[in-house]
C-alpha cells in the first residue's frame, strides 16, 4: 500500500510527510475563468514559522518518495493562532486581477500583446501561443488586466491561466496528458450535467473598411460598407458583439468561429477521486468503467483542488467539460 506523501515550502522552511509533520489541513485550488490559483495550509501551533507576504509557497504531494508541485505562489495572508497557523498563498495572477492600466496596440498578434503586457507585470511565461492578429487592440482601465487577458483568450479559442510552475499559459487547448480515472478504483464521487448549446450563433460586427480593400492602414470612419464575421445560425440565442478590433471580414469571423466553439459543450460535471497530484489544468482525463456507459469518455480538466487532512485523507477534486464535436 502507497502512503501520502508531501512537500511544503513556506519561505525558508519546508514540511514533510513523517513522524514530525506539522500539517492540520491542505487545500489547493486551481480553475479556469478563476484570475488567482489558491492554497491554504494550516499547520499545529507547535509550527516554529515566520512569514511574509510575498514568501514563496510551494506545495509537492504524492505517494512515498514521487511527489509532484501542484502549487507555486507567494504568501498572501499569515494568522497564527493558539492551536493553529494558517498560511493562504496566491498565484502571481494576483498583479494580473489587481492591475488597471490603458495601452493600444497596432498590427500585434494576440501573443504579442500578452507577453508585453505578462512582462510589464512581472509575470512569467510558460507557453504564449500567437494567436489573431489586429490592426488595433486597445487596454482599458475600466478593467483588470486579467479580465483583459481573459477576454482576449477567449475571442482566440484559447485558455488562459497559471500552471503549477506559477508560469502563464496562453494557448489553444490540446492535452499534452490523458489520465485514465476508472469507476472502482480511482472514482469517489461523480456528477455531471447535460447542457443545452449556449448560443445557436455568433455575428462579431467591426468598425473599419480594411476587409473591403482600404488597407491595414485605413481610419475606421472611411466605412465603405459593413465588416461583420458570423459563425453558426442567423437566428435563435444569436450573440451579437460589436468589437473595434475586427478590422477585417476574415478577423471578424476567425472571432466569431471562436466564439462560438467556446459555448459549445453538450456537458460538464465534478467527481472527487483518490489524490492524483500528477492532474492538472490543460490535461484530460478519460472516465473508464462507470456503471453507465454513457458517462465514459474524454474529457477536458477546467478544474483541480487538492485535499489533504486527517478526515479526508489525499483527495483531488475535478472540475471537466465535454468539448463539442
Amino acid at each position: 500500500m502507497l502512503n501520502v506523501a508531501y512537500k511544503i515550502t513556506l519561505g525558508s522552511a519546508s514540511y514533510q510527510s513523517g513522524k514530525s509533520s506539522r500539517l492540520v489541513d491542505l487545500d489547493s485550488h486551481a480553475a479556469l475563468g478563476i484570475p488567482v490559483n489558491t492554497c491554504r495550509v494550516t499547520l499545529d501551533g507547535q509550527a516554529q514559522v515566520s512569514l511574509k507576504p510575498g514568501d514563496e509557497i510551494k506545495i509537492e504531494l504524492g505517494y512515498d518518495k514521487t511527489l509532484v508541485k501542484v502549487f507555486s505562489g507567494c504568501v498572501d495572508t499569515f494568522e497564527r493562532g493558539i492551536q493553529h497557523v494558517t498560511v493562504n498563498g496566491a498565484s502571481s495572477f494576483s498583479a494580473l486581477a489587481a492591475a488597471r492600466f490603458n495601452r493600444l496596440y497596432e498590427k500585434q498578434n494576440a501573443g504579442d500583446i500578452v507577453s508585453d503586457l505578462l512582462g510589464k507585470l512581472k509575470v512569467k511565461k510558460a507557453t504564449v501561443e500567437t494567436g489573431e492578429k489586429f490592426a488595433t487592440f486597445t487596454v482599458s482601465d475600466h478593467q483588470s488586466i486579467w479580465a483583459v487577458l481573459e477576454r482576449l483568450a477567449w475571442r482566440c479559442g484559447f485558455d488562459f491561466y497559471a500552471d503549477t510552475d506559477d508560469k502563464a499559459v496562453f494557448k489553444k487547448y490540446a492535452a499534452q496528458t490523458t489520465h485514465t480515472l476508472e469507476y472502482g478504483v480511482h472514482i469517489l464521487a461523480y456528477s455531471q450535467e447535460t447542457l443545452a448549446p449556449a448560443l445557436d450563433g455568433v455575428e462579431v460586427y467591426g468598425e473599419s473598411p480594411v476587409g473591403q480593400g482600404q488597407g491595414d492602414d485605413a481610419s475606421s470612419w472611411l466605412r465603405k460598407k459593413e465588416v461583420k464575421g458570423s459563425a453558426g445560425k442567423s437566428s435563435g440565442n444569436v450573440l451579437r458583439l460589436a468589437d473595434a478590433s475586427a478590422r477585417t471580414q476574415d478577423l471578424a469571423r476567425a472571432l466569431a468561429g471562436n466564439i462560438l466553439k467556446a459555448n459549445q459543450s453538450p456537458a460538464c460535471g465534478r467527481m472527487r477521486v483518490l489524490g492524483q497530484a500528477e492532474i492538472k489544468l490543460g490535461d484530460a482525463v478519460k472516465i473508464a468503467k462507470m456503471p453507465d456507459s454513457a458517462q465514459n469518455g474524454v474529457y477536458k480538466v477546467t478544474g483541480v483542488r487538492h485535499r489533504l487532512n486527517n478526515r479526508l485523507g489525499f483527495v483531488t477534486e475535478i472540475s471537466w467539460e465535454k468539448l463539442p464535436q
